[in-house]
């Protein structure tokens, strides 16, 4: 069984790099720059989720398959309810930290030698729209496992296949309309999709997910990430 698993498990889990990959072919088209711009941009942004949302898929996930293995949905619910409201607390202050402080991080650690003053506000720029979608990548991390859990590898790599699609579709218009930070506009919206379906099915499949616990967590700490990043835009 985890074998059959583990095929439609791996395509579950790749639609981040299926649309890096489709984001840098279409960005050879943007002009000199705009490749690397967006691949130090997405570096930048993908760091919270390797540090948080893996940490704690990592630790969300065999819960959640030995409470799926007894049945148990509500351990199960209540377990997700845990690993959202943990990664939320992480992740949307990192989420506002990179929207907010974008050039004075890229500044830092990159602007030196061939890398301009240019290159910082370009790549500034890709960043604040790529963290955008922080919290798809990161809820993905945990949602799509738990249907593995489950036994259901069919539900995750459908809403896979349709995100890239969204991506590519998305990429193309935003391309034009934005040119390349139209590219990490349209990835951040199909990282976003892929989360939001995966919870709403999720939820169904469990005829719930404590909304209003994730929810409740959610306002408040949207809300001290707000004051958070008004307060680091005034420094800056």
């Amino acid at each position: 069984r985890v074998l059959l698993l583990m095929g439609p498990g791996t395509i579950g889990l790749a639609a981040t790099q299926i649309n890096v990959f489709v984001n840098t072919v279409l960005a050879t088209h943007e002009g000199t720059g705009a490749v690397s711009w967006l691949n130090y941009a997405f570096r930048l942004m993908y760091l919270p989720t390797g540090l948080f949302g893996v940490s704690i898929a990592t630790a969300t996930v065999p819960a959640v398959s030995r409470q799926a293995a007894q049945h148990n949905e509500v351990a199960v619910r209540s377990t997700l309810a845990d690993g959202l409201s943990l990664m939320l607390v992480l992740n949307v202050p990192a989420t506002v930290g990179l929207i907010a402080l974008s050039h004075p991080i890229v500044r830092v650690i990159f602007e030196r030698r061939n890398f301009l003053p240019s290159d910082t506000l370009a790549t500034a720029a890709a960043l604040q729209y790529y963290a955008v979608g922080l919290l798809g990548y990161s809820i993905v991390r945990i949602a799509a496992p738990t249907f593995y859990a489950l036994g259901d590898a069919r539900t995750p790599v459908q809403v896979s296949v349709a995100a890239v699609l969204m991506n590519a579709v998305l990429n193309v218009v935003f391309a034009r309309l934005f040119g390349f930070r139209g590219l990490a506009l349209g990835t951040s919206i199909a990282a976003l999709f892929n989360a939001a379906a995966l919870l709403w099915l999720l939820r169904r499949r469990l005829d719930g997910l404590d909304d209003r616990r994730i929810l409740s967590s959610l306002s408040k700490i949207a809300t001290a990430s707000l004051a958070m990043g008004a307060a680091a835009l005034l420094i800056d």
